[in-house]
């Protein structure tokens, strides 16, 4: 029988002619993904994602009014969009602190945010705000 050595002449890792030596598995993620808490919720409907856009694109024209109203229209029907109109709250509770402390210079970060936010939601991506996500999951849990 024909051998040949893959490692050289130690004789570690013999492949036999013919035959075909799977791929090593690949190596556990580091990290778990960033909605691996909320991996038991289901998939998001259109109506879930069409809420959260509200949410959160609804602050471009009604800073606070509109996630409230997602908030408490959606507690009891969707977790996620429960989540992402808490988030979107928090965020914006947060922003209105540090604009009344920046004379509303930080207005237009927290904007920016909003809107990334709302495509993302909407596309059905995970998101979370910085600092305000991890609370608003602390809530939720």
């Amino acid at each position: 029988m024909n051998t040949q050595s893959i490692y050289g002449a130690s004789g570690f890792g013999d492949v036999h002619e013919g035959e075909v030596v799977p791929p090593p598995a690949p190596p556990p993620p580091a990290h778990p993904p960033a909605s691996a808490p909320f991996d038991d919720w289901p998939e998001p409907t259109s109506s879930d994602r069409i809420a959260a856009l509200i949410a959160h694109g609804g602050t471009f024209f009604a800073w606070m009014l509109a996630p409230i109203v997602v908030y408490l229209l959606k507690r009891n029907e969707s977790r996620y969009a429960e989540f992402q109109a808490l988030q979107a709250l928090l965020w914006s509770l947060t922003g209105t602190i540090v604009a009344a402390a920046t004379c509303g210079l930080a207005i237009p970060v927290f904007m920016v945010f909003h809107g990334i936010a709302a495509y993302k939601t909407f596309c059905c991506e995970p998101y979370e705000y910085p600092f305000v996500g991890r609370i608003a999951k602390n809530l939720m849990a």
